[in-house]
């Protein structure tokens, strides 16, 4: 197979045009959601924490409930 080599093409942005980036970029400090599964809800989770959120999530009897939190501290 062939493959054509490309010069000086931009690098997107990795992982800020998301569903979950646009989900958190949306929510405010303390905005929660309610997700149905594990995946999802790390996929969020892992949105905040690229936008320098901490995210806390925690399994409820309706699903898997992602808490925004305040921004991680340069030192963390």
């Amino acid at each position: 197979m062939n493959y054509k080599i490309e010069k000086n093409i931009p690098v997107s942005a990795h992982g800020k045009s998301g569903v979950w980036s646009r989900l958190a970029t949306k929510m405010e400090i303390g905005d929660s959601v309610l997700l149905k599964t594990r995946s999802q809800a790390m996929g969020l989770r892992t949105s905040l924490n690229r936008f320098g959120y901490k995210g806390m999530t925690r399994t409820v009897d309706e699903g898997i409930r992602v808490w925004k939190m305040e921004k991680k501290n340069a030192d963390e």
